[in-house]
């Protein structure tokens, strides 16, 4: 049996951007098995990871310096995320000077893609690159994907014993949440809905990474090793962008975000949330980069409207 409950989140402005509009936070869904988990009313959570499913270019792998101008030269951002993959998988020689190089592209999923490549190569050479590129880079996702790479080197090179600790599964960790797929099915699409779907992943990734009790598994093979020896569970956390709305209110420009949640262990779906946010901004002088931001905004609430609370949801789910 399906048990279902809606409860009304606090709407709240939560920030400001740059185009002069503001974010308003609506309601969030749950839908778990068990009437239990609905007496509680607590939330449950999928997530998603920011490459799968959407790269729909093509790098060849068997030619890396093909792949490597593919990387600096392609002008569909999906290829070059897709050669920035390749060369972290492949690890040919000039890899990692390519890959620091691509941490400048002017696509953001093209950054996320190179730092988390970076990660892969495992070679401590790139740290300043990427602690660089930390230090001024404006997008959530490529933060949240360089401090990734940033912890992992530092790792492999022995150089920050605090940062390896935070690599050992705290006695505290009730589960592990691992990214899996993300996908925009709005009525936006091409390119500007990928790019809509990058963005859900990378908020998605911080807000996990910031749950109480949890540790988020992002292909680090000694997490998810130690989670086996301590039987300690690991969800699955996929999601999707369902609905992108934009109306004119008054003399305002208004712009209506739904992002749904499911979250599985293993193959088996256990439950989805859903969460919903609303950014208002300038109506006849809005450009088309002051639209990019209000739906970006919109995103980024409506994904912390889904999660806020969401560990014993999770919890739930785990068992």
């Amino acid at each position: 049996m399906i048990a279902t409950a809606m409860v009304p989140a606090r709407v709240a402005n939560v920030r400001r951007g740059a185009s002069g509009g503001k974010t308003r936070m609506a309601q969030r869904m749950w839908t778990l098995d068990g009437s239990r988990f609905l007496r509680r009313a607590v939330a449950c959570v999928i997530v998603a990871s920011a490459f799968a499913g959407t790269v729909s270019g093509v790098s060849r792998a068997e030619e890396p310096s093909a792949t490597m101008r593919d990387l600096s030269e392609a002008n569909d951002f999906r290829v070059r995320v897709s050669a920035a993959l390749v060369l972290g998988h492949t690890r040919p020689d000039g890899a990692r000077e390519a890959l620091e190089e691509a941490l400048g592209d002017v696509h953001p999923a093209v950054r996320v893609a190179a730092a988390r490549a970076l990660g892969s190569l495992a070679d401590p050479a790139a740290l300043p690159a990427l602690e660089g590129r930390l230090a001024r880079d404006a997008s959530a996702s490529v933060a949240a994907q360089l401090r990734v790479a940033i912890t992992l080197l530092r790792r492999a090179a022995g150089a920050d014993s605090e940062t390896s600790d935070a690599h050992r599964l705290a006695l505290g960790v009730r589960y592990l949440v691992e990214l899996g797929s993300m996908s925009n099915h709005s009525s936006v699409g091409g390119d500007r809905g990928d790019e809509l779907a990058h963005v859900l992943g990378g908020a998605a990734r911080a807000r996990a990474g910031a749950m109480k009790g949890t540790a988020l598994l992002d292909g680090d093979p000694a997490l998810r090793q130690q989670a086996v020896q301590r039987h300690v569970p690991v969800i699955t956390l996929d999601g999707n962008v369902i609905q992108v709305t934009e109306s004119r209110i008054g003399g305002a420009t208004q712009v209506q975000v739904r992002v749904e949640f499911a979250v599985r262990r293993g193959q088996t779906l256990r439950g989805t949330v859903s969460g919903a946010a609303t950014t208002f901004g300038p109506g006849a002088d809005l450009t088309d980069q002051g639209r990019r931001k209000l739906e970006e905004d919109a995103v980024q609430a409506a994904v912390q409207s889904a999660l806020r609370g969401a560990e014993d949801g999770l919890l739930v789910a785990a068992r």
